[in-house]
Formats: structure tokens, sequence, C-alpha cells
């Protein structure tokens, strides 16, 4: 529409101009010095837009002449922009395929002139982690930082959860040094803190947990998680049965009725032969919350009638009816209480359910205490057989 309206100005306006010089064409005299030029208004109008588009382009060709240099410039950018991305994406789709070589390469090939370049070293660097290439790995890396010196902390995240897959000690190490350089950087605080949990650095832990607690760095479930970790890292790490229960003493009724940490102090104590009210602790844990690690340290209990352990489990045979954990727990207590028919029947019915070298052994254990060493031997050739498929399984 505007386009329209403009050439219909125009058109009125060469007629107008075209009918002025048709009634009357003029005279235009133009005086320098001692020349004297005369010619008519129309021819002079028409010479002077000719002699006005002539300049124009004369200017406009000028100015593209002068900017072709940068024109080039700019279009040899594009083009390798363009490269760039054809080979990230060319890598991205390796990736995919979990074609690493061929992934590395395309990512490699771009990342200098893409706009992307440190996603292009980072991704290169995992894919030669993934083909065991640490070498390259560690090239692509320091590549990364010479031409993004500003993204040293992203770039040593990624080094680190690389390093943490065969040598997590040099990835706490350079966690540390990150977490020192930007106390207040969150994610690098939640890796440090995770990476410590990972390797038992407890002390070290707990004492970063304020810190953390503070920060958004951990959602609360994982907060918890870690916190769970600690304490019962801690209490795994006790030399005796004082340092054991002062620890204890310190947590809270929310961390002592947690089954992870309360498990963990559990082992400790039987490990230190210090069974006393364990059986009632454990009794009263499970009917709050059922926890398989507390079921078989009761099936492990010493101290005490083993008849009335046997009773206390039986209960919980209501809610837990094929728990292989919690028969192979009702056959070690029956067994102790020399029934040996109920506890064979337990610990076979365990077996159905999940074979484990551990019930194996409790009921080849149960036929030599009632003397019957031929079945014994059958069982324990059975467990040799259930070892050996295991291991051609993990294979």
């Amino acid at each position: 529409m505007k386009l329209i309206v403009t050439w219909t100005l125009a058109l009125l306006l060469t007629t107008a101009l075209a009918t002025l010089m048709l009634y009357d064409n003029g005279m235009v005299s133009m005086a320098w010095g001692d020349w004297i030029i005369e010619t008519s208004l129309s021819f002079f109008i028409g010479g002077f837009v000719v002699t006005f588009f002539a300049v124009y382009l004369f200017v406009n060709l000028l100015i593209k002449l002068w900017r072709l240099p940068k024109y080039w410039k700019n279009r040899s950018q594009l083009r390798r922009y363009s490269k760039a991305q054809n080979s990230m994406t060319e890598g991205m789709i390796a990736l995919e395929y979990g074609e690493w070589h061929k992934a590395e390469r395309a990512l490699v090939r771009g990342a200098k002139h893409s706009e992307t370049g440190l996603i292009n070293y980072l991704s290169a660097a995992k894919m030669a982690q993934n083909q065991s290439a640490y070498e390259r790995r560690d090239k692509y890396l320091q590549q990364a930082r010479d031409a993004f010196p500003e993204e040293y902390m992203l770039i040593g995240l990624v080094e680190a959860r690389l390093l943490l897959e065969n040598t997590p000690w040099e990835a706490l190490a350079l966690l540390q040094a990150l977490h020192e350089q930007e106390p207040k950087h969150e994610t690098v605080l939640a890796e440090y803190c995770k990476v410590l949990a990972q390797l038992q650095q407890w002390s070290e832990l707990e004492l970063l947990m304020p810190k953390i607690k503070s920060t958004k760095a951990l959602v609360r479930e994982e907060l918890w998680s870690l916190q769970r970790s600690m304490w019962a890292g801690k209490l795994s790490q006790t030399k005796n049965v004082d340092e054991l229960d002062q620890l204890w003493h310190q947590l809270g009724s929310k961390e002592q009725q947690e089954p992870v940490i309360l498990a963990e102090y559990i082992e400790q104590r039987i490990g230190f032969g210090e069974e006393a009210n364990i059986a009632a602790l454990i009794e009263k844990t499970l009917k709050r919350q059922w926890d398989d690690r507390l079921c078989h340290q009761f099936g492990r209990l010493t101290l005490g009638p083993a008849f009335d352990l046997l009773k206390t489990a039986e209960k919980w045979l209501k809610k837990q009816p094929e728990n292989p954990i919690l028969l192979l727990t009702l056959g070690r207590l029956a067994c102790r209480s020399q029934m040996w028919a109920m506890g064979k029947s337990y610990l076979k019915q365990s077996l159905k359910i999940q074979p484990q070298l551990e019930t194996f052994h409790a009921l080849a254990r149960c036929f030599e205490a009632e003397g019957q060493e031929s079945e014994a031997a059958l069982v324990y050739k059975q467990a040799i057989e259930q070892l050996q498929d295991n291991r051609k399984d993990q294979a």
C-alpha cells in the first residue's frame, strides 16, 4: 500500500512539472567570471537530476569498496562458524550413537572457530575419558583453559568429575583448591562435600556441614543423606566402645532413630562384644520402620536365649512373609535353639527367594550341628556352584 501511494505521488509531481514546463519552459542563466551559461529550466533540472544520481552512485561505490575487506572477513568468519556448528552437530550425533572417537574428532575440529568452543573442548575431554585416552583428555582441558581462562571454575569442575572415576584423590585435591579460591561457590561446595563422603573423610566433611547447611547447594533430602553418611561413617571409625558411646550420645534423637546410623552403631557394638540392650533397640526400631540390615543383625546376636529372639522375629513374618533376610535370621535363630527342622526350612525358603552364600553357609552349619555331614557337604558344593555362577554373571 505504501509503495502504491509513493508511486502515485511521484507520478502526480512529474505530471505537474511536465505541464508547467510545457506552459512555460523558462530560462536559467549562470555567470562565473567571464563565463555565462544560459539554458532552459527543463534541461537544467534534467542535468541536475542526472548529476545527483551519478554522484550518489559513485559515492556508494566508494563506500562499498572501502567496506569490501571487512565484508569478506565477516563472510569468512560466518563460513567458519557454520563449519564449526556442523562439526558440533556431527559430534553430538556421534555421541548419541556411542561413537566416542568420531565424536571427539568432530568436536575438536570445530572448537577454535565455534561460539560454543568451551563446550566443544569439554565434551571432547569427556569423549577421550570414555576411551581411556587420558593424555588427550588433559590436552583438551588445557586448551579450554588457554582459550577461556575466565571459565576456570567450570573447567575445574568438569576435570574433577572426570578424575573422580579413576583418581578420586586427585579430584578431591582439585575441588579443595577450587573451594579455597571461591569459598562461596555453591556447586563447588556441593561437589567437594560429596567427594569427601565418597572417600570417607568424615572429619573434614563435618567441618563443612555448617557452611553447606547455610547455603542452597544441596536440597533437603541430599543434605540429610550426606549427614546420615557422615554420622554412620564416623561411628564406623571408632576404636573402642567408650569412643563409640560418646559419639552416639552426641547425636540427637532424629539421628539415633535413623536406620542407617543405628545399624552402624549396632554393628560396632557387636564387633566390640557389647550386645546389651541391642535386641530391644532393634525390635523398637523395626516396629516403627523396617530395615533389612537391622533384621540381619538381630539374627547375629548371641546374648540371651536364642528361642526368645526367635519368637520376637517370628512376629515380623506377618508383614515380611517373603523377605529372604528375615528368613535367614529366623533360620539362624531356630538352629541356635536346636530346632533343626524349623531352621533348615526357613533357610531353604530364603535360598529359593534369594540364593546367597551366607545363607548356604548357615544351612550347612545347621546340618553339621545336627551331625549330617554329607548333607552339609552337599550344601557347600551348591554354594561353590553359586559362587561360580555369580562370577560368570559379573564377567
